[in-house]
């Protein structure tokens, strides 16, 4: 068994990845877990790096990975991967921005979720701006080798891989990727969504495709069940394609055709799909960060939507929205709180009802003597059956029992989310990202969830890109999306 371990360690190092210690013996099956790259049966999360230098190359783009463990993420134990890492299809280039998006399948249905990594500025032969999508495949010494996913439609500024959703759309068994990208870079409102069908192979074949057209700009996508079928459903935000910078969003329906679109959602700008009230459909939340200065449908602060979900889909009628000026929820809407920037959906107290996290990374502190800009906080809401509760919340600042490190102006605490049980003990845990934490290089916070209190004052931890083989002092746009 040293023999092996040995060859295998000498394997990833040549490869350039970071060589993962092996948690199972030869013969345990993957655990099947969305984001468990390795198979251990603690699921891992990719942290975005798309402004990371590679080769003196700026803005071409890494993705770190950090695998998890019984006590959490260890950032000793990780993967720096970018199109210089041997396997990986294309070369690290400027302004690539590999890592801009980045989303967890098991793509292959070999036991191993893999990674999928967007690169929305790749050039493609003199196409600048064409963009690129890379499968990157797990297994059970962790993410090796890589394989591009065909742009359908190679284009100067379509920017394939803008928005990235993986999830099985047709509920066949085999994962589906939704991607955005424009088809016509003359018409603002020509952005579409690609569907490309699994199951998705190491050589690059995979199923058929389609393309549906959103009427949203910028399409941001997410993926979640909500009418409670096998088959996932998929939500488009972004903003209407009318140069305003309105807000908008839409719901497509999955079908065992591929997406069908349902209906009109309130506005939005980003998006969480979870069953709140545990009635076995997927509610929606809607994050509406923006002041009405930039969006005459936006509350001064920033607000979220919840609509909640029947058998047919997002209900017409059972739908609310708070504010931080909502009785129960803490603190008060101030303009550029930016309240709904990222959201967060997972069962952090293990009660059975999934809770939600909303990031106000503008959320300011202090008064004259002492004042604390865009220091950031996180609100962690209850569900229960009735729905989304605002009764016992917890507002979490860098000065929150437990959390690491010290409440500071500009940290922007809050800016990514991600729920995911990483430690294996039945609760979600909860990920999240002060991205100008240690102006400029950023930090990752790993809370894990707790049973009263939601997140655990104990074994809060946290890392910056230095930890994972990124440079100090630089800004890597660290933690710019998560996902696991």
């Amino acid at each position: 068994m040293r023999k092996r371990t040995s060859l295998l360690t000498a394997a990833l190092l040549a490869s350039g990845l970071t060589p993962v210690a092996l948690a199972a013996p030869a013969s345990a099956a993957p655990s099947g877990l969305q984001g468990d790259f390795n198979g251990d049966g603690y699921r891992d999360v990719a942290v975005a790096a798309p402004a990371a230098t590679v080769n003196g190359k700026s803005w071409a783009g890494q993705v770190a990975v950090v695998y998890g463990t019984a006590s959490g993420l260890n950032p000793a134990k990780h993967q720096l991967i970018s199109q210089n890492t041997t396997g990986i299809p294309g070369d690290a280039e400027k302004d690539d921005e590999f890592g801009d998006q980045i989303a967890t399948a098991d793509l292959n249905r070999d036991g191993y979720s893999d990674l999928v990594v967007g690169a929305p500025h790749e050039e493609a032969g003199r196409a600048a701006d064409a963009g690129a999508v890379v499968i990157v495949w797990g297994s059970r010494s962790g993410l090796s080798g890589g394989t591009t996913v065909k742009n359908p439609q190679t284009l100067y500024g379509s920017y394939f891989g803008l928005s990235i959703a993986a999830a099985d759309f047709t509920g066949d068994g085999k994962p589906d990727l939704a991607i955005s990208a424009q088809s016509d870079t003359e018409n603002p409102s020509s952005w579409r969504v690609r569907l490309i069908r699994g199951p998705f192979t190491k050589s690059g074949s995979t199923g058929r495709v389609s393309s549906y057209s959103p009427g949203v700009d910028k399409p941001a996508l997410t993926a979640g069940r909500v009418s409670g079928d096998t088959k996932a459903d998929l939500v488009v935000t972004g903003q209407k394609p009318n140069g305003h910078h309105l807000a908008t969003a839409v719901y497509y329906k999955g079908t065992a055709d591929g997406i069908s679109k349902a209906a009109s959602l309130r506005t939005g700008e980003t998006a969480a799909i979870g069953d709140l009230n545990k009635d076995g459909y997927g509610d929606i939340v809607l994050g509406v960060p923006q002041d009405p200065a930039d969006d005459p449908s936006a509350s001064t602060g920033g607000k979220i939507h919840v609509i909640y979900g029947t058998s047919s889909g997002p209900s017409a009628t059972r739908r609310v929205s708070l504010t931080q000026n909502t009785s129960g929820v803490p603190d008060s809407s101030e303009e550029g709180d930016r309240f709904g920037e990222a959201l967060a959906i997972g069962d952090f107290d293990k009660d059975g009802y999934a809770d939600l996290a909303v990031g106000a990374p503008g959320e300011t502190f202090g008064d004259d003597t002492h004042y604390l800009a865009s220091a950031g906080a996180i609100t962690l809401l209850r569900g229960s059956s009735a729905g989304l509760s605002t009764s016992h919340p917890v507002f979490l600042t860098q000065d929150s029992p437990g959390v690491p490190d010290t409440r500071e102006g500009g940290d922007t605490f809050g800016r990514t989310l991600l729920a995911s049980d990483v430690n294996h003990d039945g609760r979600a845990d909860l990920t999240a990202v002060a991205d100008q934490e240690n102006d400029p290089e950023g930090a990752v916070f790993f809370l894990p969830g707790a049973a009263s209190t939601l997140y655990s004052t104990t074994a809060t931890t946290t890392f910056g890109p230095t930890k994972v083989g990124l440079p100090s002092g630089k800004y890597t746009g660290f933690g710019a999306d998560l996902a696991g």
